[in-house]
């Protein structure tokens, strides 16, 4: 048995996939632009339960749930998360025009413009 594989049984006996998990839980916890998979979904849940087991290593934790996702999950237990990625992505649609005013950048204040601030503000030809 592999390393990758007995630390996905100790992930999986805490009760992972018989729990019901709340979307707006899920919504809070994701920081990334891209759009939310089952995959994705069910890596959302094994980090809290993996930091609990100290597993940190990002390139673990994605194995990890690879060897869930391929080896232990159901068809149902996949289709729950895929739903749950949906209702994600829907809640983070109603969210992002708040996120992308954020982002907006800053205009440059108004100054006085010469052959220098212009060459280092807005580049020069070398």
């Amino acid at each position: 048995m592999s390393e990758i594989t007995r630390l996905s049984y100790h992930v999986l006996n805490s009760g992972l996939l018989r729990q019901n998990y709340d979307a707006g839980d899920l919504a809070r916890s994701y920081r990334c632009g891209d759009e939310l998979t089952g995959f994705k979904a069910l890596q959302l849940v094994v980090i809290p339960e993996c930091h609990r087991n100290n597993i940190r290593c990002s390139r673990t934790i994605k194995q990890i749930t690879t060897c869930i996702w391929d080896e232990h999950t159901t068809r149902s237990d996949k289709e729950y998360f895929i739903d749950l990625a949906s209702q994600v992505n829907r809640m983070l649609v109603n969210q992002r025009p708040y996120r992308t005013i954020r982002k907006r950048p800053r205009r440059m204040p108004d100054m006085e413009h010469n052959s220098l601030s212009l060459t280092l503000f807005y580049g020069g030809n070398f």
